[in-house]
């Protein structure tokens, strides 16, 4: 016999988009003691607006970059790492770009500014930072080995993937902590419990605040529904490595408490044991270096 949780997850029906946009935004906004949802830095906002635009180029992302200059020292900082095997390191910030490419660009720059928003997320800001990290470059990783979504579409989905969680945090801590120690102490789904309280989950706020803060349609689906990529549509392959990025990142040690969310069988991806194994060796090489780089 099913648990009342499953039973009532199977009942649940997907809201409308456009009453989920209402719905999210002005729920977060009653909620948070500014009255304002979270938004990112302006740099990260005009780099998401680059990425997206086929016009785009080194010299416009330069000047994005040069209105901060700790993110020009961090790009610098990444474009020279031992990782990307460049002999002669970039002295300028056009090298740097050049050497790391646009899009990869834009992707560290969104990240570098993404971090403060978290760092503002109370005690929880290492943990989330930590997992939102893993599961962005676990995703890019899956991307680059499985080959079922473009390699460039796959960071920043992950970066995302829980930041819903990040909102209710500024919005509502002490609510979100009791959905986290009941979800992790009493065995319930988190995204259940978030359902009961606000109306909505983690990962559907999510998807609407990535999509306010400028990222694609489709990579926002994919956010919506990476705890359930079946539903997700023309997003599904996304979503589905965001969810198996998900479970590599509690894997390497970089989970949201103890308990890892259902995760899609590595058969799907026609992952075999070893590639599982190997996949989670350069996660966690990868994740390392990102996290100093952009510390």
């Amino acid at each position: 016999m099913e648990s009342p949780q499953a039973l009532a997850r199977d009942a649940w029906t997907p809201p409308r988009h456009e009453d989920l946009q209402a719905r999210i935004r002005s729920t977060l906004a009653r909620l948070s003691q500014t009255g304002a949802l979270p938004t990112l830095p302006a740099a990260a906002s005009a780099a998401l607006g680059l990425a997206r635009d086929p016009e785009a180029d080194v010299d416009k992302l330069c000047r994005v970059i040069q209105t901060d200059v700790g993110l020009s020292a961090r790009v610098l900082r990444v474009a020279n790492s031992v990782a990307l095997g460049r002999r002669n390191p970039a002295r300028k910030l056009q090298e740097a770009v050049i050497t790391l490419g646009l899009r990869k660009t834009c992707d560290i720059l969104v990240a570098a500014c993404a971090k403060r928003l978290y760092e503002g997320a109370t005690v929880r800001a290492e943990e989330l930072w930590n997992h939102s990290l893993a599961v962005a470059v676990a995703c890019e990783e899956l991307a680059r080995t499985t080959r079922r979504v473009e390699i460039g579409c796959a960071f920043l989905p992950g970066l995302f993937h829980d930041v819903g969680r990040v909102a209710f945090f500024l919005a509502d801590e002490a609510a979100a902590e009791v959905i986290e120690s009941l979800g992790t102490e009493g065995g319930k789904e988190k995204a259940y419990l978030e359902r009961e309280w606000y109306g909505f989950d983690h990962a559907e706020a999510g998807a609407i605040l990535a999509e306010d803060w400028g990222l694609a349609l489709e990579l926002c689906d994919a956010i919506r529904w990476h705890h359930a990529p079946t539903e997700a549509g023309a997003a599904r392959e996304l979503a589905t490595l965001l969810n198996a990025a998900d479970a590599f990142a509690y894997r390497i040690g970089c989970g949201i408490g103890t308990a890892a969310p259902p995760s899609v069988d590595g058969a799907r991806l026609e992952l075999g044991a070893d590639d599982e194994r190997a996949l989670a060796e350069r996660i966690q090489a990868a994740w390392s270096e990102q996290r100093d780089l952009l510390g």
